[in-house]
């Protein structure tokens, strides 16, 4: 008989038997970090007790091993407990490694099954807006965009979005460059920027509509946007479910970028 003998199963001692396990007092001691990250600022020991389902003692044995990794400070005035240097340290390296369009694009998608409308992702180039992850909805849409296009400022909802969360030095210089008068176009930007989405009826492409929202990063600046984009008018009958949708996705991975005012 040839071939290899069948590898033996490990014995229940062995680390890969351990895995789905884990360690139960590292899933504990995550568990009080994740309270004490998730509060609005410093916390008392007997609220994240409560917060965690522990009691006072085995939580202040937990917060002093986070405290020599860290992770978790104490105010000496006050007593109270809050995030630690490394702590920081460790968000914003995630945040460095996390693509705000690969976040975008998770949205994107499930925006197109939930609506039925095509969806896209746009990112800020030289140029202007350029789309950059496009899906489907159930309806098949006539247009000339797709990956690569890079959409007007003025006439495309993605355009405009880009236009009211930018800096305004830098939308300056692109109207200036494209004979555009940026003080006529402000009072739309900013009316932008308080409801919290674009649109444009027709702009894009004879009978098209299209919403857009912006995707923010931690420090409130426009990584990307995403895009509704149908024939119906429906679309731009607002508000509506979809455009709901829209904001809400456009907020949900503004937070994953670690936007805290979305």
């Amino acid at each position: 008989m040839s071939g290899n003998p069948p590898i033996p199963p490990l014995p229940a001692d062995e680390p890969a038997a351990q895995d789905k396990r884990g360690i139960q007092s590292v899933d504990a001691a995550v568990a009080i970090l994740n309270v004490v990250a998730s509060a609005a600022g410093p916390q008392p020991l007997t609220a994240i007790a409560k917060a965690s389902a522990n009691s006072a003692s085995t939580t202040h044995r937990y917060l002093v091993s986070l405290q020599r990794g860290g992770l978790v400070r104490q105010d000496p005035s006050t007593g109270w407990y809050d995030l630690g240097a490394s702590a920081l340290q460790l968000g914003l390296a995630a945040l460095r490694r996390m693509d705000s369009v690969e976040v975008a694009q998770r949205h994107a998608a499930q925006l197109a099954v939930e609506t039925g409308t095509a969806c896209f992702v746009s990112i800020w180039s030289e140029d202007g807006p350029m789309i950059v992850r496009w899906f489907h909805g159930r309806r098949v849409i006539m247009t000339m965009a797709g990956v690569g296009s890079v959409l007007p400022l003025r006439e495309s909802s993605s355009g405009l979005i880009f236009a009211a969360y930018l800096p305004v030095h830098l939308v300056k210089t692109w109207t200036a460059a494209h004979t555009l008068a940026y003080d006529e176009l402000e009072p739309e930007l900013r009316q932008i920027r308080t409801q919290g989405f674009a649109w444009v009826d027709g702009r894009m492409g004879t009978g098209l509509r299209g919403v857009s929202a912006p995707v923010l990063d931690m420090f409130g600046e426009i990584r990307c946007s995403l895009t509704l984009l149908s024939p119906d008018p429906a679309l731009i009958q607002l508000p509506n479910e979809a455009q709901a949708r829209l904001v809400a996705a456009g907020r949900a991975a503004s937070l994953q970028l670690g936007n805290r005012s979305a």
